[in-house]
């Protein structure tokens, strides 16, 4: 059989297709992500839903970048005030203070793994109801 201009042109087009499908396949598994609610099972159905006492001063903050369940998020520990274009410092708890954890969630991606959310609900001083997660670490509970 004789290679003609054809059969490299076939040739070229094949492991042109070849090769865009394994570079999906590498992007693919890079920016592969799954989200999933958990709150049915232990140790969550146990606390969401049920008043929770905080031991600690903590912020809500809205992140311009944050995007895995919301743009707010709980940092426990922190009493900072930020007020920029990325950042904003938008409500204060006070040791004593109750959170009500409504569901947890969790985030999958190749890139991290596997984190975990608890998500709450409140009102700001503005009136609006905002959706906040508390990335949440095993037997590190922000409450008593």
């Amino acid at each position: 059989m004789a290679i003609t201009s054809k059969t490299i042109k076939y040739s070229i087009i094949i492991i042109g297709i070849l090769g865009l499908l394994f570079i999906g396949a590498i992007l693919f598994f890079i920016l592969y992500e799954s989200k999933k609610d958990i709150s049915k099972e232990e140790p969550y159905v146990s606390f969401l839903n049920k008043p929770q006492k905080l031991k600690a001063i903590s912020t809500v903050r809205w992140h311009k970048d944050n995007l895995r369940f919301s743009h707010y998020s709980l940092e426990v520990n922190d009493d900072s005030y930020h007020n920029n274009e990325d950042v904003k410092s938008v409500k204060q708890y006070q040791p004593g203070d109750v959170i009500t954890f409504h569901a947890a969630k969790s985030y999958f991606s190749n890139h991290v793994g596997e984190s975990f959310y608890l998500i709450a609900r409140d009102t700001l001083d503005t009136g609006e109801v905002i959706e906040f997660q508390y990335y949440y670490t095993p037997d590190t509970l922000p409450f008593d």
